[in-house]
């Protein structure tokens, strides 16, 4: 922290000396430094991912394990092999998001294991985490809005076409009600809006179903049954900025299909016939500005920022120690001369990744103050002397008294001046800022 001096200007007064006279002019100065630093951050659109059941090995455009699809044509923007650590992959039949932590977890097949295994799976790199073994072959997976996963088994499993609760730590399922209906494929997908577990089963006749997704998960509701326009549902993901179900299907169409069972036409065609699917989307913090700069002890402050779509609420913080300010929920305290630095940060929620923290400054400054009384008599002797006196700051530091006249004319000790010769002597006093 700079040293800031508080000094104070007076008009020019008179010494006079029979036949002579001399002049004493007064100066205090002040000076401050003042900061805003404030982080930006950019947004990002929505994000589709998809995984491919048939195969993992890059050998052509249709043979990766995970791909990046364009939620609004289908076109592929990426696509990556899905690694795990000590196991050869040999296709996913399912991913979805924990919409309490933004963690990706996904059901493969493995070289060399029955059942299924359940990971976790970074969808930047492709590198994922075994869990668990699930026991039996499960085809879809989906999260409910407190984070409680449930996989259903499809019609090649020992126990075909049933509802699990899954613990998302240890992989181990937990009985939750038989679905049955179609021949051939199941898929799950949760609707955060109604809180039902939306079903589809079947191929050449569809049977597209909901039902409550806390116990004892009845009744199940049909809302229709029959050929859907693309055939079976390969993979299912509600989007919440259209209100509706984004479904992959057995021709590798991507389509959108609302809560009555009315499907769009095809957006587009994939590589392959893709499950999964996980839809994400960025969020962000603005606003967050807090003025600056602040007097140490000013009334503590409110900070506010604008969030985005999870909901969820921002959290303050400082990475400052306390004897400069202190954070407690949304108020800032400020304690202590020096730069207050401010941290606002929002958890991830539904399909909204956690917000990039971003980050703003104040300064707190000295309390501002004068320094008042320091008024010399109107006139005085030359070869005399003279005491200084006036009042200062809160802080207590002690006034300086000097001169900026040549010593022929005065001097300055302490508090004394030394009126040497006729001229006028030009005094300051100067009092340094404390904490």
């Amino acid at each position: 922290m700079g040293l800031h001096l508080k000094k104070r200007t007076y008009g020019v007064n008179k010494i006079t000396h029979p036949g002579n006279s001399m002049k004493l002019s007064f100066i205090a100065r002040a000076f401050c430094a003042l900061s805003l630093c404030i982080a930006t951050v950019a947004t990002a659109a929505p994000r589709l991912f998809a995984v491919n059941p048939f195969a993992n090995t890059g050998a052509t455009a249709g043979d990766f394990g995970l791909y990046e699809i364009n939620p609004t044509n289908a076109a592929v923007i990426s696509s990556t092999l899905i690694a795990v650590p000590s196991r050869t992959i040999t296709g996913a039949n399912s991913i979805t998001l924990d919409p309490t932590t933004g963690v990706v977890y996904g059901i493969v097949r493995a070289t060399g294991v029955t059942g299924r295994l359940l990971i976790t799976l970074n969808l930047a790199t492709g590198a994922g985490v075994e869990i668990g073994n699930l026991g039996d072959n499960f085809s879809s997976l989906t999260f409910r809005s407190d984070g409680q996963l449930f996989g259903v088994t499809g019609n090649g499993a020992s126990v075909p076409e049933t509802l699990y609760t899954i613990n998302k730590a240890t992989g181990v399922p937990t009985l939750a009600v038989a679905l049955g209906n179609g021949a051939d494929g199941e898929v799950i997908a949760f609707n955060p809006v109604d809180s039902q577990i939306y079903h589809w089963s079947g191929n050449s006749s569809v049977f597209y179903e909901r039902f409550p997704s806390t116990s004892p998960y009845t009744p199940i509701t049909s809302i229709t049954t029959g050929a859907l326009p693309g055939g079976e549902v390969f993979g299912a993901v509600w989007d919440p900025t259209q209100n509706l179900f984004l479904v992959s299907n057995i021709n590798s169409e991507l389509r959108t299909l609302s809560t009555t069972g009315v499907q769009s036409a095809a957006l587009g065609t994939m590589p392959n016939d893709l499950r999964g699917m996980v839809l994400i989307d960025s969020q962000t913090i603005t606003g967050f500005a807090p003025s600056s700069p602040v007097t140490v002890g000013a009334p503590a402050a409110t900070l506010t920022a604008t969030g985005g779509g999870s909901g969820n609420p921002i959290v303050f913080a400082t990475t400052s120690p306390p004897s400069v300010c202190t954070v407690s929920g949304a108020t800032v305290t400020f304690v202590g001369i020096g730069t207050c630095n401010l941290t606002a940060n929002q958890a991830a929620g539904g399909i909204y990744t956690a917000a990039p923290e971003v980050t703003a400054s104040i300064t707190i400054n000295p309390i501002a103050s004068v320094i008042i009384g320091f008024s010399p008599p109107a006139s005085a002797t030359a070869g005399g002397t003279v005491i200084l006196s006036a009042t200062g700051a809160p802080s207590g530091a002690q006034i300086v008294f000097a001169t900026t006249s040549a010593p022929s004319v005065c001097t300055v000790s302490g508090t004394t001046v030394s009126l040497v010769g006729i001229g006028t002597c030009n005094l300051t006093a100067d009092q340094a800022a404390a904490g």
